[in-house]
């Protein structure tokens, strides 16, 4: 899991850095209104391949196998399933492209959608040859598809816009990305394509990947239909405040949680018939986690309108609070909330999950519209505190469910907690008194002053300073070996 987690976490990080330079090179050739058709494409699809995939790869990467032949015969069953499901979505598109596009406001691009669309067939034959990958923790093996994938934009979608293709050159750089990943993965599978489905080996899938199916729709429904109820209550512009501050919440914090999870999951699952180690892996993996998440969280906090005037520019400002106070909930989110998920879609039960899942719409939906009475602020406080209630529900779940222990999860959550509270308590006093003086050098030094004081106040326990210190000699190690 070690190793795979580092592979997991140097694919993360390089699509941050590629993917950033790639986008900024495509803005000073397109305009804002070719991304903005796009995006519109991307809400058709991105809805769709949930039903596409129908919770197929969550399935694959979790059941314990009697013997190969049945391993067989489930992926061929769950990727023709996935594939004609996805036929069958794009047919329904393509029908209905020129009321879709005029339903989003955007009557022009149907013929975008339709070709777009096929991109539904390639992602859930691309989803289930990745899942086989997964589930045996070939995570070195995806790192370099993706390297390969992450230049197909350099090849192709850069070239089509500098010649006038417009968010044609979007909609082609997807499909041959999507297109390549599917040879690439094609070849290094080595699993049969299936002529037919087992319609038994079927049944048991869906009793499973229909509750996570509906998980994800519960969790698109409260993503988009946050934004419609603030979009309804507030104005335009607040609707973009609001959808801005979650998209750049997510990406400061995908990189930790988008290394980890994944590897987690597979991780659970090949223990979940061994509780007493599912546990244990469960409370070792949270505690390390926290050590690095939650004082990102603090630090962004912190530090929220350092962070978004250089992300997005001087002109987003008004969402600094908002910034801040969703990215020190989700680092706790992560640790409680999704880990949880992983957990119950490990041991078999994502009907709990998706139920917990249902319980939050409530409480997310009284928070925005509640808040949007008073100010954008309020609106993050209730969109916070909701978040905070199903980390609550989970908590719950997991012990009553699990048999996970509150107390070893909160001594594990804790242990980073303070030490990242007082950190971030010295970097904001630091600010606040040097901010006269000169407001760069009030940000760096408070900066420093969080990094020494987090790393003085964590070492001040044993395990920590094991962990450290070992970490340190593992890469020391790395290196040496590396140089010879």
């Amino acid at each position: 899991m070690k190793n795979s987690t580092k592979w997991s976490f140097l694919t993360e990080l390089m699509a941050k850095f590629i993917t950033p330079i790639t986008g900024m090179v495509l803005a000073r050739l397109l305009t804002p209104e070719a991304f903005g058709v796009m995006a519109a494409i991307m809400v058709v699809t991105s809805f769709a391949e949930m039903f596409a995939d129908a919770g197929f790869q969550k399935y694959f990467m979790q059941h314990e196998f009697y013997d190969e032949a049945e391993k067989r015969k489930c992926f061929g069953t769950a990727l023709l399933t996935s594939c004609l499901a996805a036929a069958f979505i794009w047919l329904l598109i393509a029908v209905f492209s020129v009321e879709i596009a005029t339903l989003l406001g955007t009557k022009e691009v149907a013929d975008g959608i339709r070709v777009a669309g096929f991109g539904l067939v390639l992602t859930s034959f691309n989803g289930m040859q990745a899942a086989i990958f997964k589930r045996g923790f070939q995570f070195k093996l995806l790192f370099k598809l993706r390297m390969i994938t992450l230049s197909v934009p350099l090849l192709v979608t850069i070239p089509l816009a500098y010649f006038g293709a417009g968010f044609w050159a979007l909609v082609w750089g997807m499909l041959v990305q999507q297109g390549a990943t599917c040879i690439i993965q094609g070849h290094y599978t080595g699993m049969p394509l299936s002529k037919s489905i087992d319609l038994s080996m079927l049944k048991k899938m869906l009793s499973f990947s229909l509750w996570t199916l509906l998980e994800s729709v519960t969790i698109w429904f409260s993503t988009y239909g946050g934004m419609f109820l603030v979009g309804t209550l507030l104005s335009s512009y607040y609707l973009g405040l609001y959808r801005g501050m979650l998209t750049l919440t997510g990406a400061a914090l995908s990189l930790i949680s988008g290394a980890i999870i994944p590897v987690f999951f597979v991780a659970l699952s090949r223990l979940q018939n061994d509780m007493s180690a599912f546990r244990q892996m469960f409370y070792n993996v949270q505690q390390k986690t926290a050590l690095v998440i939650l004082p990102l969280g603090v630090f962004l906090f912190v530090f929220a309108d350092v962070f978004v005037g250089i992300m997005l520019g001087n002109q987003w400002h008004e969402g600094d609070f908002f910034f801040g106070l969703r990215a020190l909930t989700s680092a706790v989110s992560i640790l409680i909330n999704s880990f949880a998920s992983e957990a119950l879609r490990a041991k078999g039960m994502p009907r709990l999950s998706a139920l917990s899942q249902a319980l939050h719409f409530p409480v997310l939906w009284f928070g925005l519209w509640y808040g949007s009475k008073y100010s954008f602020d309020a609106v993050a406080l209730g969109l916070c505190a909701s978040s905070l209630w199903l980390d609550l529900v989970k908590g719950v779940i997991l012990r009553q469910v699990l048999g996970c222990s509150l107390r070893k999860m909160m001594v594990g959550i804790v242990n980073a907690a303070i030490p990242a509270g007082g950190a971030g308590f010295f970097a904001w006093e630091t600010r606040a008194i040097l901010v006269d003086v000169y407001d760069l050098f009030a940000i760096v030094s408070a900066i420093l002053v969080f990094i020494v004081c987090y790393i003085l106040l964590i070492i001040v326990r044993k395990t920590n300073r094991q962990l450290l210190f070992g970490g340190l000699a593992y890469l020391k190690s790395k290196i040496y070996m590396s140089n010879r």
